[in-house]
This record gives C-alpha cells, sequence and structure tokens, in this order.
C-alpha cells in the first residue's frame, strides 16, 4: 500500500542516550493535565475501569500559566511539552487560552497534545495550528458501533472523520498524527480501510498495539483478547528494573499535584504540588531522588505503583538498566542532576 502519510510510531526515532546522560538536570518532557475529564469511557482505561479512583476536574488557567513560566527556569529547553493524562483536554473551556499561552512562551522544542478528537471545532482548530507542533488523535473504532464497543459511548463516527479533514485542511504548521489501536482493526480489511480513509487527511498514521499502561489493572490482553507485546515493536516484552521515566519526565495532574510517571493515574508518588512549589525545585526534591535510587538499587517491586507497572516492558523505548550502578553513584555524589541536554 502506498501511503501519502508517514507511518510511523508517536515515539521520536532521534533521541538523546538519556543512559549516557542521567540524571539530568532539566527534564526531557513535562506532561500537563489539562483535565481529568473525559467524554470516553474507553474500556482499557480507568475511566471504565475505575472511575471512581480517578480525581475528576479541569485545570484552572492560572495553575497551567504557573507550569508554564515554571518550565522556563530549567538550564535547558524541553524536548517535549505534552498536553495529555487520564482525561481529554478539549473538556476544558480554557484550552484554547492554555495553548495560546504555551505556544507564545515557547517552553520547548516540541509542544503536542493527545485526544480523541470529538470535541474538535474551527475556534480550537485555528488556535492548535498557531501553537502545537503536532496534534495526536486516537481513533478508537471505524463505524458508530465499534466506537460504542470500545467506548461505551455513542460516537458519530462520520462526523469525528469530517473534523479529522477540518483539522488537517487548517492544520497550519501543526502535524497531525492519526493511531489506533490493533484491538480496533483485527484483520487486514479493517486495517486497510483505517489507512484509506486517513491516509490522507494526516502527516503520520499508525496502528499501535493495546498494552497494559495501568498500575494495577488488567486493561488490554485481558479484557480484549491481545497477546502481551510492546505497543510499537511488537516484540515480546523484557523485564525491566530501573524506570526511565522518573528520569526524564514529570506530570502535572489537573489538580495541581506532581507524580514523576504519567502512568500513576491513581497519583501514589505524589512528589509536591505546582501551586506551592516550582517545577525546578521539584524535578531535584529529597522526594524524586529517593524514588530515583530505590529504583537504580533495584528495588522497583518493593512499593507500589512501580512494582504493578509494565509501562517500561510494553510502552518505552529507553532502558537504563545496565548503566545503573553508574548513574546511582553521579545522583548519590550530587544532590541535583550532574548532565545537561
Amino acid at each position: 500500500m502506498n501511503l501519502k502519510a508517514q507511518k510511523k510510531t508517536q515515539v521520536e526515532i532521534q533521541r538523546v542516550s538519556l543512559a549516557e546522560l542521567a540524571p539530568l538536570s532539566t527534564p526531557l518532557v513535562i506532561y500537563v493535565e489539562a483535565s481529568s475529564l473525559c467524554n470516553l469511557a474507553c474500556t482499557f482505561c480507568p475511566h471504565y475501569i475505575d472511575p471512581e479512583g480517578l480525581h475528576k476536574q479541569n485545570m484552572e488557567v492560572d495553575v497551567f500559566k504557573k507550569i508554564i513560566d515554571d518550565c522556563s527556569e530549567f538550564n535547558q529547553k524541553l524536548k517535549l511539552l505534552r498536553i495529555c493524562g487520564t482525561g481529554d483536554a478539549t473538556m476544558n473551556k480554557q484550552l484554547k487560552e492554555m495553548l495560546t499561552y504555551a505556544g507564545k512562551r515557547d517552553v520547548a522544542e516540541k509542544f503536542e497534545m493527545i485526544t480523541n478528537g470529538i470535541l474538535l471545532n474551527e475556534e480550537l482548530i485555528s488556535v492548535i495550528s498557531k501553537s502545537l507542533t503536532r496534534i495526536i488523535i486516537s481513533i478508537e473504532g471505524l463505524n458508530d458501533e465499534e466506537y460504542f464497543k470500545f467506548t461505551n459511548r455513542r460516537v458519530r463516527y462520520e462526523k469525528l472523520v469530517d473534523k479529522v479533514k477540518m483539522l488537517y485542511k487548517n492544520r497550519g504548521n501543526c502535524k497531525v498524527h492519526i493511531k489506533i489501536h490493533n484491538s480496533a482493526v483485527p484483520t487486514q480489511e479493517d486495517r486497510d480501510l483505517f489507512f484509506k480513509t486517513f491516509d490522507t487527511f494526516c502527516d503520520e498514521i499508525n496502528i499501535e498495539n493495546l498494552v497494559d499502561l495501568w498500575p494495577g489493572t488488567d486493561a488490554s490482553h485481558g479484557s480484549l483478547g491481545n497477546d502481551p507485546v510492546h505497543r510499537f515493536s511488537g516484540e515480546e516484552p523484557e523485564r525491566v528494573s530501573v524506570c526511565s521515566q522518573i528520569f526524564k519526565t514529570m506530570q502535572v495532574n489537573s489538580d495541581g499535584s506532581i507524580i514523576p510517571c504519567s502512568i500513576d493515574w491513581e497519583a501514589k508518588n505524589k512528589i509536591g504540588n505546582i501551586k506551592s512549589e516550582s517545577l525546578l525545585s521539584i524535578w531535584n526534591s529529597e522526594e524524586m531522588k529517593k524514588i530515583r535510587i530505590k529504583h537504580l538499587q533495584g528495588k522497583r517491586f518493593d512499593f507500589l505503583p512501580c512494582k504493578e507497572c509494565t509501562f517500561n516492558e510494553v510502552s518505552d523505548v529507553d532502558n537504563l538498566d545496565k548503566y545503573a550502578e553508574i548513574i546511582l553513584s553521579k545522583l548519590e555524589a550530587s544532590s541535583i542532576g550532574v548532565s545537561t541536554i
């Protein structure tokens, strides 16, 4: 099949060597949960599996602006600022103001957002085209019936496709990435239809393997019959002792709390709050250092939520295990990160 769009995963291919540079004085990525509300309840998501276990609210715009301002305090520019989380950012009515502010502040080399695309409209698309460098649209089915099967909500699929077309037509300098999970396209006929439908209305397109991302749940192969493979490569997962996420990212939740890993959906590892602390101080905090040291000492599987998490095995592409002793010695020699990006 000859594709107009580039067939690729959402993962950046040209990467710095985290293993050689960690610990870092500047995180590579900051995730911001502009909303923990969602208009879908996908069968593989905590919004369906354990909705009562989620804290649900929209982030306040002043809190968001402080996050962006704090990003500028690091001694290097972020590689990526990404709007994502357990909810969908488009649920926040102040999203346009947030995107505009972050776009003008220019604190990251790349500024992205993940969304289901259902609430896209002309006004929001206009802001997206001027602010984001890439938008990632998660497609959950290829017709109304399949959308209800996977999301437990009524979605007008053809209307969603039209919105994607409008987005692509008016995208400006923002790349459009379209993805779908393999459970929604189980046959070659389904996969061909997916590519045919969206190929001319996106810059990048991919089919991802549905995997267990959420600690304490059996969200993918257990409920939808998939074999446990890596989300992007399709290879068999290998056990990882040192989480790379805690050495390159932090996430600010919709309530302002900060966690070292975006997969900690219950926020068991809260390390601070943006309302009273700075991102810089939290990145270099003793709480963050303690979590990193535990992993480097081989204690990842001794505490929650890390011992129940499979993100490193099924979704990450960085592996620090062979460098654990070297990174530990550097980390113990300094109260802050010692390498720059």
